[in-house]
């Protein structure tokens, strides 16, 4: 399978901007969709981001961190721009993360996840997904799915969410 470097999906949510970035932002919400985790992020330019591993990715020896970045560009509930670089490839060059929020009248957010995985190649097929979640396969298309059902419904995507899976 062979995806593009750059890849680029847009979901539209039937909830506010602020509920989204909420989703997106804090641990709190982060532990309600995708592969779950807490997050430390200082949402400055230059501050850090670290997204914590689950119970279950630690009994896979994960460790403690999943993904860890540097902000580069942040403007609340409208955009946020990281490097993102995940643990289970640690001698890879840190990759870009934007998350880009327009909210319409509804309200309904129209979220653009751009990864550029240029600087990494070799994990462009996993970002794009389409494997066994349940094996940390979903990529984005799955984690966003997991946020959109989240911010929609309150409840989870099955198997999304920081104990939503067991990686067997």
């Amino acid at each position: 399978m062979s995806h593009s470097l750059v890849q680029v999906y847009t979901v539209y949510i039937n909830a506010p901007a602020s509920k989204v970035w909420a989703a997106i932002t804090t641990s709190e919400g982060n532990n309600e969709w995708g592969y779950g985790g807490d997050l430390e992020v200082e949402l400055t330019p230059g501050g850090s981001y670290r997204n914590l591993t689950t119970p279950a990715m630690r009994a896979i020896g994960m460790g403690d961190v999943a993904v860890t970045g540097v902000v580069e560009k942040v403007e609340e509930e409208k955009l946020l721009v990281l490097s993102w670089l995940p643990s289970w490839h640690p001698d890879s060059t840190p990759t870009r993360l934007t998350w880009e929020l327009s909210e319409f009248d509804g309200p309904v957010t129209r979220v653009v996840l751009t990864h550029d995985a240029t600087a990494a190649p070799e994990y462009a097929d996993e970002l794009a997904g389409g494997d066994d979640p349940n094996q940390g396969g979903g990529g984005w298309p799955w984690s966003l799915s997991g946020l959109k059902t989240y911010c929609e419904t309150g409840g989870r995507l099955a198997g999304s969410g920081s104990d939503g899976h067991d990686f067997e």
